[in-house]
């Protein structure tokens, strides 16, 4: 039984994946650092999504896979907090009732762009012709289509490690990744590896974002975590998740959203593009206060008849 002395802990669970381990022990170092004494043990939890691994997601239930059974373990008490990539957490139609589940934080965003890794191209631009492409993201393929409709662009399952194992053994001629989980996880190799412009490739609403979730009545834990909140990055990624709230996005829905928050000025780009990941993309960007943004976003959107678009082979 612990005591008054006793040093303060807090139980974080952890996928077991080589980027959500990186992640969460990122957070439990950076939390022992800010507060004197804390202790941070870290526990592992399989979840669906690590689980199926031959199927898209979105034909199994969607990234909520990837949150389900840590949140479970949350409502349960088997741990203190959570350390959530954002773009896992589903906006629309969670698998887990949030009523008593609350973000505590949201850290300092890394770069959230997309990175082409290829050892045939540094562009996608240079790809060469009918190339094979590998991903798994219905937002990803939508846009690459849209860039380059020649490009053979198939479905890749897996944590990062096994996704540029399968692109070394030639399976691929590239596949597309995450900048902030090939950096956290120590992967970044710039030999093959290339941030692509977000013009081209619009990163998914909260990539490269941090979520640390806990109890809601938990107050102590709520206060530890606190201090890591970043409200820039909070601001940006509750305007791009609104985004994909507004048009009810869900795992069959190609939405990207990028914003950037500057003081008082917000600025949001989006793109959009048919459901089940097909051409055309339609594309909407403001600037200025966050609700005022959000909703001339979606009226540009709106103007083109995105919601046909979204409802595409539905």
């Amino acid at each position: 039984m612990s005591t008054a002395d006793d040093p303060p802990t807090l139980r974080l669970g952890t996928r077991g994946s080589l980027l959500a381990r990186a992640q969460s022990e990122m957070v439990a170092r950076e939390l022992e650092q800010r507060h004197t004494g804390l202790r941070v043990e870290l526990f592992t939890y399989t979840t669906t999504g690590d689980a199926v691994a031959d199927r898209p997601l979105h034909d199994v239930g969607g990234k909520g896979l990837f949150t389900k059974e840590l949140e479970q373990a949350l409502l349960a008490g088997e741990m203190d907090f959570a350390v959530h990539s954002f773009k896992d957490v589903p906006v629309t139609m969670p698998l887990v009732d949030q009523t008593d589940l609350v973000m505590a934080a949201v850290p300092v965003r890394e770069d959230p762009r997309d990175v082409l890794a290829s050892r045939k191209a540094k562009r996608i631009s240079d790809l060469p012709q009918g190339a094979s492409v590998g991903t798994g993201s219905l937002r990803r393929r939508c846009q690459l289509l849209a860039a380059r409709p020649d490009l053979h662009v198939q479905m890749i399952r897996g944590n990062i490690d096994t996704r540029l194992r399968k692109l070394n053994e030639g399976q691929y001629d590239a596949v597309i990744l995450a900048f902030a989980g090939l950096h956290r996880s120590g992967l970044m190799d710039d030999s093959y590896m290339t941030a692509v412009d977000p013009t081209i490739l619009l990163p998914a609403a909260a990539q490269g974002a941090l979520a640390l979730q806990c109890r809601r009545s938990d107050e102590r834990t709520r206060r530890f975590l606190e201090v890591m909140n970043d409200p820039a990055t909070a601001e940006a990624v509750a305007a791009e998740r609104a985004i994909v709230q507004a048009l009810q996005g869900d795992c069959h829905s190609p939405i990207g959203a990028w914003a950037v928050a500057d003081q008082a000025v917000l600025t949001l780009h989006v793109a959009v593009g048919a459901r089940g990941g097909q051409p055309p993309v339609l594309k909407a960007s403001a600037s200025g206060e966050r609700q005022i943004v959000v909703q001339s976003v979606l009226n540009s959107l709106a103007e083109r008849n995105v919601q046909a678009l979204l409802a595409c082979g539905r």
